[in-house]
């Protein structure tokens, strides 16, 4: 019997040996889950390490735009492109070249713009490698502009550049949840609307996703992975988490990701994914049949 069940990559345990590259991958969310903050701490660093030195490829995917996520993604010494703008881009870390994309149309962004104007949270349009807001939203001004991410704060009025791969509000998560409800009544079936955090509202274009990202990027290898492992904490995570071998998330994920995990670990202020690149290493040598959530707490 095979340990693994589930999952759109499920297909990878049937194929024979020669089918198979040998790659064992393990694809990470960054926030609350690979770290809390903009640097990864020395105790996953050097857990990451010891995951390369046996063999295993790490691979980020994240709502960050590749600028805001680059420092994540070289902490954890990872060589492959990375998964960025929520699935929106699948970009090459060392290039900055997009491999692959989504872009919204602009006039699309422009409709969900204008439906969230007047609602009391902060406003983020994102383009390529770029990001738009009003004078008033001083969050995001202050967080693009400590990454030294180009970041312009004249919008006026409702606006989208020809260029924008999704659109993002923040707020207290009541003001959140009220938008998110607005928005899913008027955009279904247009745009994915999902939050991506604690007090982000993420609206993408049809069909992106993290876990959509990841299956475009396999289907450009020459062969499928050994093995895909997931790990993350939110919403946007869940297709990433489904379509893995091994789900893994932080004790504080949503409660919808706990729901699909089958390793939980602590959470990201105790160098949770430590943990988890340990017992990797651990469960590696036997692969044991995953029968109830493993806990690493």
């Amino acid at each position: 019997m095979s340990p693994f069940s589930g999952g759109r990559f499920g297909l990878l345990f049937l194929l024979s040996e020669s089918e198979k590259m040998g790659m064992k991958l393990l694809v990470t969310d960054i926030d609350e889950t690979l770290s809390r903050g903009e640097t990864v701490s020395p105790e996953v660093g050097l857990a990451c390490a010891r995951l390369r030195e046996n063999g295993w490829s790490l691979m980020v995917a994240t709502g960050r735009i590749l600028a805001t996520a680059i420092s994540h993604i070289r902490g954890i010494g990872s060589t492959l492109p990375a998964i960025v703008y929520d699935g929106g881009r699948v970009m090459d870390p060392e290039t900055g070249r997009a491999l692959c994309e989504t872009p919204m149309d602009p006039c699309l962004a422009l409709e969900i713009v204008e439906a969230g104007w007047n609602h009391p949270v902060e406003l983020q349009i994102i383009g390529d490698e770029r990001a738009f807001c009003r004078y008033s939203d001083v969050m995001t001004k202050s967080f693009f502009a400590s990454s030294g991410v180009p970041v312009e704060d004249s919008m006026e009025t409702p606006f989208s550049p020809s260029r924008v791969y999704r659109v993002i509000f923040h707020g207290v998560p009541g003001s959140i949840r009220t938008l998110q409800h607005e928005l899913r009544n008027r955009f279904s079936g247009r745009a994915e609307i999902v939050q991506a955090g604690e007090g982000f509202l993420d609206i993408l274009p049809s069909g992106v996703s993290k876990g959509a990202a990841l299956e475009s990027w396999l289907r450009t290898l020459p062969e499928l992975p050994e093995l895909v492992v997931a790990a993350g904490d939110h919403h946007n995570d869940l297709e990433l988490l489904s379509s893995a071998a091994i789900a893994a998330a932080p004790e504080d994920a949503a409660e919808d990701v706990l729901k699909i995990a089958r390793v939980i670990m602590p959470s990201a202020d105790r160098n949770g994914f430590a943990y988890l690149a340990d017992w990797l290493l651990e469960w590696e040598e036997n692969r044991y049949e995953i029968t109830s959530p493993i806990v690493l707490l």
